[in-house]
């Protein structure tokens, strides 16, 4: 095998491997937040590469050099399993979102949001809250550690061009992720959400009993009290469920690349 074949073989390789690196940042939480430059996320993505590159191996029967239609084929799969596996770590974070948002509708600030830094989007009140404690609570259980783990088993276990694709189990997957996370934002949601619901009963009976009194001047700085109040008691039981959710995560991405490899 001559000098000229071995380069080619591996720029190939790296380029794959680049490709499936960035894929992954792009939609990994707080690794691919869109506060950090697009320089520094590159940059990264290239050093990442660098020290997964040796895990690497292509799984193409036995050939080392790939021809260009089929290269490309090989950047669009790479592109593809980067993606899926970082399109799986940002359910949990929209799981908090979503339940900020039926704390909110609660609440009354149903039309207030709140442009969130890190993705540029409108979010609710209590959603980027409840987000920005989600991500503490992730980075201090090293979340972000096994992230990079997961981009480093994701070569050990799924081989360049070796992806299996089961549409079935993939879409199994991924709807039972999605179920999860209705359950998840009504569990974080809960403690705050009852307690409003109650308010509203009671302010509905006050104003069957008492209807001198202006319910809605009333009733809007008392549940926004109590929204804000009842999250603040109920920290240390939505801090649990975040522990629980990481831990979750862990768990749902290996079974993940097990699945696909």
């Amino acid at each position: 095998m001559s000098v000229a074949t071995i380069d080619i073989e591996h720029i190939q390789m790296f380029i794959l491997v680049f490709v499936r690196v960035t894929a992954m940042l792009s939609l990994l939480p707080v690794l691919g937040s869109q506060n950090i430059p697009v320089q520094l996320k590159a940059g990264f993505a290239f050093l990442l590469s660098v020290l997964v590159f040796p895990l690497a191996t292509l799984d193409y029967a036995g050939q080392t050099t790939l021809a260009l239609p089929l290269f490309v084929v090989s950047i669009i799969k790479e592109t593809f399993v980067g993606i899926v596996i970082g399109f799986a770590t940002t359910f949990l974070f929209a799981a908090v979102q979503f339940a900020g948002l039926l704390i909110d509708r609660q609440m009354g600030f149903a039309l207030v949001r709140l442009v969130d830094p890190t993705t540029q989007q409108a979010v609710t009140f209590s959603g980027q809250f409840q987000l920005v404690l989600f991500t503490m609570v992730f980075l201090l259980m090293n979340g972000h550690y096994f992230l990079i783990l997961a981009i480093q088993k994701s070569f050990e276990l799924i081989p360049l061009l070796g992806v299996q694709v089961p549409a079935g189990n993939l879409a199994a997957f991924f709807s039972g992720m999605v179920a999860n996370v209705f359950v998840l934002a009504i569990r974080l949601a809960a403690p705050v959400f009852v307690v409003l619901v109650l308010s509203t009963l009671g302010l509905a009976v006050v104003a069957r009993t008492v209807p001198q009194i202006n319910i809605f001047f009333v009733g809007l700085p008392l549940k926004i009290g109590l929204g804000i109040i009842t999250t603040f008691i109920a920290l240390p039981v939505i801090t649990n469920i975040f522990k629980a959710m990481t831990h979750n995560l862990i768990e749902d991405i290996w079974r993940l690349l097990h699945l696909m490899a």
